[in-house]
């Protein structure tokens, strides 16, 4: 037992270390792809960063937390505009971010009243990306008039 116990706390630890790592490397892919497969990508960038912020706020680094909310704001408006920009992926996509504004809405709950503001700026615009893949899918189409 007194070995086990070792080995599952270094276990722990690395699958945390990999967890990290694998958002660093999920940010350059992203940066690196394109078209849907560059949307789906920035969703999960942003989804992730959610709980990245989430942590931060816990660990009382408001700061941090902030600006980790602006890049989740970053990746979504990537994901939103390379997704309606090469018709894409918008189900997913719009899937995604409406679990990362459900999330962060959460989140939000949890803040400072100080912190509130500038996460709730970004929830509305995560809403606001979702109604806009949404009329890209589904807005009836415009027939061009002849003069």
């Amino acid at each position: 037992m007194r070995r086990i116990v070792p080995i599952l706390l270094l276990l722990v630890a690395a699958a945390a270390a990999a967890d990290q790592k694998t958002l660093d490397q999920l940010k350059a892919e992203a940066d690196h792809a394109s078209g849907g497969h560059q949307a789906k990508l920035c969703a999960d960038v942003a989804s992730r960063l959610v709980e990245v912020a989430n942590q931060q706020f816990n660990d009382g680094k408001s700061r941090e937390g902030q600006a980790t909310v602006q890049e989740v704001l970053s990746y979504a408006t990537k994901a939103r505009d390379v997704a309606i920009e090469h018709h894409a992926k918008m189900k997913e996509i719009e899937i995604e971010l409406r679990e990362t504004q459900r999330r962060l809405n959460s989140v939000k709950r949890t803040l400072a009243v100080e912190d509130r503001v500038p996460v709730d700026g970004v929830e509305k615009k995560l809403e606001q990306f979702r109604q806009d893949l949404l009329d890209a899918m589904f807005a009836p189409k415009h027939k061009e008039k002849n003069p």
